[in-house]
């Protein structure tokens, strides 16, 4: 088996991410390898967006001001640790957009909190983990 080459985790904010991330991150640091953090803005579709009377512009805005948030929230977390960390903003359904990125890549380890920010979400196990870990071929860690 090949060494992963990049860890990549999921993050939204919530107190499972953040957990998620300094996992991700201690991985990342002990495999000598970057860190990617991936933020998906949870808007399910341009139709929806146009409907609200939203323009491709204004959501990339939000998405990016989101993103910045919680990716600056991570960082601060992690911050003890020297890491090359790489961030990716997303914009629609969570789970398929991270089931995309990781491309079923074997060489990739995705790290997952269980739950996010989502209250329906967090009656089980969380439905993006749920998903992903579902349909991916890419290794899955799930943080509780």
């Amino acid at each position: 088996m090949k060494d992963f080459h990049k860890i990549v985790v999921a993050v939204d904010g919530s107190a499972s991410s953040i957990r998620a991330a300094r996992v991700a991150a201690r991985l990342a640091d002990s495999l000598s390898v970057p860190l990617v953090m991936i933020h998906v803005f949870p808007l399910m579709s341009n139709d929806i967006a146009g409907a609200l009377g939203m323009s491709a512009t204004e959501i990339e805005t939000l998405r990016d001001n989101a993103a910045a948030n919680t990716f600056s929230e991570v960082r601060e977390q992690i911050s003890d640790r020297d890491l090359d960390i790489q961030e990716v903003a997303r914009v629609g359904d969570i789970a398929e957009e991270i089931l995309h990125y990781l491309n079923n890549d074997p060489d990739i380890l995705a790290v997952l909190g269980r739950r996010g920010r989502s209250a329906i979400g967090s009656l089980l196990l969380g439905s993006v983990s749920d998903k992903v870990l579902r349909h991916t071929k890419t290794p899955v860690t799930v943080v509780t």
